[in-house]
């Protein structure tokens, strides 16, 4: 029976069906007015879309009528599931990547012709921080998770592929949670409704809802694209939700299922962006489609009747588009994408404008870019995988594609993670879409740690964050956050949000240990200056079964005017002890706050304090300081308005003595120098050559 044209209702627990048979879906579609175009020319290749008014399922309910519902539902008892993942395949003729070269510290000259010069160090304190969702249980295990949420006035809403959860805001208590298949179950009951995946949410500030998007289906043809937006800004009260059949193209029934959907907003229309492939023994991507949903008609909950306009391969698309988010008003929307280049010089910015009527596509511009190596699989082409500690198999970091973009304040903001210097680092851009060229970009790098799946937001006083992954063969895998200012010379120091716990493989059977594939960052819509980043960190092992577990971890933050030290150094003496050294720039703090953490796996911790214009620290025994470990350090500048961060400072204490039979002892001194300016924010690579490589490798073994 064909789906497209049920319709279920819940609403209060009561439920109403009405299926149409196949024959008279298929000449509704031929009536006018259910699927139409505007006639008329558009100039040169623009593509005016295709109209589409059709009956999709609808659901309306809230989180406690899910949970209601579904509380007598047995539980189901399955293998642990991967998520696909589809690379592109690079087509014939397009070349084959070369080897990339280690990236330069010097200032970068932007295609302006202004200079990215390195800025103070101001990396923002946490002012709140918790843990998110995490590795659901036995027989509903999945991965990637998908760090995906937003932020609201009240609420935060966590969307990762194994649950939707509600936060307090305030609190960071879990409010209500369910599985990410009984929160769409009944939109589609015969896609299946167990298989959602690759989701998105963001908060609409232009009508304060939250908007929710998800994929269901890899299936021919069952392929849907499911939509849901809360009533209010209450995000435990009441959702509407519907299901696009993403394989009609108009009214062509196709063999083409979408993935990895990217999507953007403004004050008229929700923009999904997707990546159409045929074959599931084999997939092979077709092409890119975009759908454009006038919101009027989802903030009213309408239904069953829905309408949009398509967008099956427009001119000049390329796969895995990201449209832009909106702040602000503006007559087009913006959808940036990479060009398929080997060796990249350039970015794709497509733009739909008529914005209000029917929408038109017009092909992407070239927005010149530093060059990077584009890649459809890191591991290919950088020979292998993220390090991490404890562990000889690395983290999977999928490919070069754009992972969100933002539009704010007249610029468009967008990040990636990149193959350089043998290894992975997150780059930035600032595009001026008016003149398609970039004003300002940069990398953050570090010399050892890998940065992977970052996420941009922008707020109100032209300040971005970037939350990202990271680890290295010294650390488990982790999120990490900094910001940017303007001018936009450089980011700030790199700072850690939550470190990972152990060491981290989970692939069941598919030989890829799979992370990401998504991370989120976002602005609070209450000050439009603070944000929020939720990332992925490797947490502890099932105490039962042993096996890998991620989790995901929510940290709040806003710019800081208090100035951090330059310049911290670590210096190892015996003892053991470390004689921390910094330069006070400013005078404005209230005091100084030393943090440590002991590498592979613990969080930062205040262990001391020291008056303001201190410019010296020793550490010793009495904080728990041990022989034998890499230590990390960071001093936190604070004052009554809050709190900035240096760069790390790393130090090796020396091993214990061997006992007396063994002969010798004798200790290590290093003082790395961490107050070099710019996106390298640690010289954990200078001290890898010094790690105990005994002393962990014992203690993994014995840990598994």
């Amino acid at each position: 029976m064909g789906s497209a044209g049920k319709h279920i209702v819940n609403n209060g627990g009561n439920f109403a069906r009405r299926v149409f048979p196949p024959s008279l879906l298929l000449f509704l579609a031929f009536v006018p007015g259910i699927v139409s175009g505007d006639a008329g020319p558009v100039p040169g290749d623009s593509t005016r879309g295709v109209q589409v008014t059709r009956e999709v399922p609808f659901v309306r309910g809230s989180i406690f009528e899910i949970r209601t519902l579904h509380s007598s539902r047995p539980t189901q008892t399955r293998e642990g599931r991967a998520i696909h993942s589809h690379r592109i395949t690079r087509r014939p003729g397009e070349g084959t990547p070369i080897a990339p070269s280690a990236p330069s510290l010097a200032p970068t000259t932007l295609s302006s012709g202004e200079v990215a010069v390195p800025i103070a160090p101001l990396a923002p304190v946490l002012s709140d921080t918790f843990q998110g969702l995490v590795n659901p249980p036995h027989g509903r295990d999945v991965i990637p998770p998908n760090a995906m949420g937003a932020a609201g006035p009240f609420h935060l809403v966590a969307l990762p592929v194994s649950d939707f959860g509600v936060f307090d805001k305030a609190t960071g208590a879990l409010l209500q949670s369910v599985p990410l298949d009984e929160f769409w179950a009944n939109l589609v009951t015969d896609g299946p409704a167990d298989f959602p995946f690759d989701t998105r949410v963001l908060f609409d500030q232009h009508s304060g809802r939250f908007v929710a998007v998800a994929l269901d289906c890899t299936v021919n043809p069952n392929s849907w694209l499911m939509i849901a937006v809360s009533a209010t800004d209450n995000a435990l009260g009441t959702w509407n939700k519907w299901a696009i059949d993403a394989d009609m193209d108009g009214t062509v029934k196709t063999l083409n299922y979408a993935d990895f959907p990217g999507v953007g907003i403004d004050a008229h229309n929700l923009y999904v962006a997707a990546n159409m492939f045929q074959g599931t023994a084999a997939p092979r991507y077709q092409y890119s489609k975009v759908w454009v949903i006038p919101k009027a008609q989802l903030l009213a909950g309408q239904a069953p009747d829905l309408t949009w306009t398509e967008f099956p391969d427009p001119p000049g698309s390329r796969s895995t588009m990201q449209p832009a988010h909106i702040f602000g008003s503006s007559s087009a929307e913006y959808i940036l994408f990479e060009d398929w280049n080997v060796n990249a010089t350039h970015l794709l910015l497509a733009t739909i404008d008529n914005v209000t009527g029917t929408p038109v596509w017009h092909p992407p511009s070239a927005v010149a870019v530093a060059p990077y190596v584009q890649s459809f699989d890191l591991f290919r082409d950088l020979g292998k995988d993220a390090p991490q500690a404890g562990e000889n198999r690395g983290i999977d970091t999928a490919d070069t594609r754009l992972w969100n973009a933002v539009l704010r304040n007249g610029f468009l903001w967008a990040t990636h993670h990149v193959g350089a210097g043998g290894k992975t680092e997150a780059a930035w851009y600032r595009i001026d879409p008016a003149a398609s060229s970039v004003s300002a970009q940069g990398r953050i790098s570090d010399p050892a740690r890998w940065y992977y799946f970052p996420s941009i937001a922008v707020n109100q006083d032209d300040v971005a964050a970037i939350g990202f992954s990271g680890s290295s063969s010294a650390e488990y895998a982790g999120g990490y956050y900094t910001i940017l200012r303007p001018p936009f010379g450089a980011a700030e120091p790199v700072a850690l949000l939550k470190s990972g716990e152990d060491s981290y493989f989970k692939e069941f059977g598919t030989g890829v240990n799979r992370w990401g594939d998504l991370s989120a960052t976002t602005v609070d819509p209450t000050d439009n200056v603070t944000f929020w980043t939720i990332q992925e960190y490797a947490w502890g092992r099932d105490p039962v079964r042993g096996v890998s577990r991620w989790a995901l971890w929510w940290g709040k933050f806003r710019p800081s005017d208090v100035t951090a030290p330059s310049g911290l150094t670590a210096t190892v003496s015996p003892g053991p002890q470390v004689v921390l050294t910094w330069t006070d720039r400013s005078g404005n703090e209230a005091g100084f706050q030393i943090e440590r953490r002991r590498l592979p796996g613990e969080d930062y911790a205040a262990i001391a304090s020291v008056a303001p214009d201190g410019t010296t620290f020793t550490d010793n025994t009495s904080t728990g300081l041990l022989e034998g470990f890499l230590y990390s350090y960071r001093i936190q500048a604070f004052n009554a308005d809050g709190g900035s961060y240096t760069a790390e400072a790393f130090a090796t204490t020396a091993a214990p003595p061997p006992p007396p039979s063994s002969g010798g002892g004798g200790c290590l001194a290093i003082t790395p120098s961490s107050g070099k300016s710019g996106d390298a924010s640690s010289v954990l690579s200078m001290l890898i050559l010094f790690l105990p490589a005994a002393v962990y490798g014992w203690k993994r073994y014995l840990h598994h």
